[in-house]
């Protein structure tokens, strides 16, 4: 489980949520590790739900297992500081628009470390960053760094599509161009679209594997998977875009899995890239 997957995804939403508008070009992914470590000192500080409302976007959400508000998931929970989860960010990538960013790292409950958190973030019309989407997915916490360790930042792009809407609809053509081929050969389909830095985290059963170990994920995927895409969201620049959806694959037994996942895409100079994937289980 999950910095969420302790509670968990929001309103589901067919169209894209676009970013605000654009901070000053001042901006750097260190806004987005200093959002993240803020939002996991009030954790600590305040407990999960009460810390989770503070930072959340009103339209963030979570899986649970599909998407749902976030908001009203845990507005209906009760107040308490117990269990202690903790995390903290290993790497931070922000749009060159400065209004988007993903956060990536470890979590732990109670001083035993877990799994992977993955956040997206949005600065807001008033400057303050807001989550939009919130969980995580199998991967080894322990082989993460120490939570005092700064976090690495990955590259910014060095051009965008013009527009939130551009920029989502080339993600999200690359998106369709991924399902079409990982509906014949996923491994194949996926090495076609990672970047080299790319994270990945889950399916379930791959808890032992690095957040980074690509090859140990490739060999592992299942043969064959079907990605239906549902929604995200994208930076004012158009070069960093997050889509949400639904994937299924066929395994030992007499159903097949079913599951959500969270792709982040990020306009690069030999084009749109996945640079981050979870793919979480629906059981």
């Amino acid at each position: 489980m999950l910095k969420t997957a302790l509670i968990a995804c929001a309103l589901l939403a067919a169209t894209p949520a676009l970013a605000a508008t654009p901070s000053p070009a001042s901006s750097s992914p260190g806004e987005i590790e200093k959002a993240e470590r803020a939002f996991a000192a009030d954790g600590a500080a305040l407990g999960i739900r009460d810390s989770f409302l503070a930072h959340m976007a009103d339209d963030a959400i979570v899986f649970s297992p599909g998407p749902v508000s976030a908001k009203a998931l845990y507005a209906a929970r009760p107040s308490s500081k117990t269990p202690k989860l903790e995390w903290w960010p290993q790497r931070v990538v922000i749009a060159r628009s400065g209004d988007l960013g993903l956060s990536v790292g470890p979590w732990a409950i109670n001083g035993k470390r877990g799994a992977y958190y993955a956040t997206i973030w949005r600065k807001e019309p008033d400057g303050t960053w807001k989550w939009v989407y919130d969980g995580g997915g199998d991967a080894d916490g322990g082989k993460g760094p120490d939570p005092a360790t700064p976090s690495t930042q990955g590259p910014t792009a060095t051009k965008g599509a013009g527009s939130p809407a551009a920029g989502f609809a080339q993600a999200r053509a690359a998106e369709d161009r991924l399902a079409k081929a990982a509906a014949q050969d996923a491994a194949g389909a996926y090495d076609a679209v990672l970047s080299p830095d790319a994270l990945l985290t889950g399916p379930g059963g791959t808890k032992t594997l690095a957040v980074d170990d690509l090859e140990g994920r490739r060999k592992l995927r299942p043969a064959a998977l079907t990605l239906t895409p549902v929604g995200g969201g994208a930076s004012s620049a158009g070069d960093l875009v997050w889509i949400h959806g639904q994937a299924q694959w066929t395994a030992d037994g007499p159903k097949p899995v079913a599951a959500h996942y969270m792709h982040v895409w990020q306009r690069r100079a030999e084009g749109w890239r996945l640079i981050f994937e979870t793919l979480i289980n629906d059981t």
